[in-house]
């Protein structure tokens, strides 16, 4: 009787040792998986909360980082920004009314909802991210640009813009340099050849103003000369 109270109890002890094993050989095992490295979703911008003078600039440290929202879009990051005159009377809120309508033509959002406002109007900085329609630019593209006024500015440390508000920064020209043009670049072709009627194919040898226009492919520049 002993003996087979023995043989149930070292039977019953190797079940219990041999379940506790199939357990520890049972477990998953752990999959690694490569991921990229973690990205800040905050960044910096000068921004305004409200319409006013120089007291509603505000620093925030805390801007979301724009994204994509269409497929002709790019992501800039700002390494040369300007202000313009434009910046200044918009601070005071130029052309409010008529900036939400373009932001909000269906009167969707509430007063106020285009706060906090990130000025500056020219950017000069290198391509982060395109997209999907995107075929013009790359990632690690050094580009400059004019963002119009209904959209965040580029007093911050990234901005989105359309592909067809950004073209490839002249290479003689620093990031500095470049990003002091295009705005008021553009707004001296508009006057030239929008309102003047100038371009390349009727305006060699005239003067406007008492200063030569240079023609150079499609663009004309007034030339002072001392």
């Amino acid at each position: 009787m002993e003996f087979l109270k023995t043989c149930v109890l070292r039977r019953n002890a190797c079940t219990a040792v041999c379940f506790w094993r199939s357990i520890v050989v049972q477990m998953p095992s752990v999959r690694k998986i490569s991921t990229t490295s973690p990205r800040s979703t905050v960044m910096p911008a000068w921004v305004i909360d409200k319409y006013g003078k120089n007291e509603v600039l505000r620093f925030n440290k805390n801007m979301m980082i724009p994204i994509i929202h269409y497929p002709n879009e790019v992501i800039v990051r700002v390494h040369a920004a300007s202000v313009n005159p434009i910046d200044v009377n918009m601070r005071s809120g130029y052309g409010a009314a008529a900036l939400n309508m373009k932001r909000d033509p269906l009167h969707i959002r509430a007063s106020g909802e285009e706060f906090p406002l990130t000025l500056g109007r020219d950017v000069s900085g290198v391509v982060m991210e395109c997209g999907l329609e995107v075929k013009y630019f790359k990632p690690g593209d050094e580009v400059w640009a004019a963002v119009p006024p209904w959209k965040q500015g580029t007093l911050s440390e990234f901005v989105v813009v359309s592909g067809n508000e950004v073209s490839h920064k002249p290479k003689s020209l620093t990031h500095t340099q470049a990003a002091s043009l295009p705005y008021v670049a553009l707004t001296a072709w508009s006057a030239i050849n929008k309102v003047g009627g100038l371009n390349d194919k009727n305006c060699t040898g005239k003067r406007i103003s008492g200063k030569e226009s240079i023609i150079v492919g499609h663009f004309s520049w007034p030339a002072v000369r001392v």
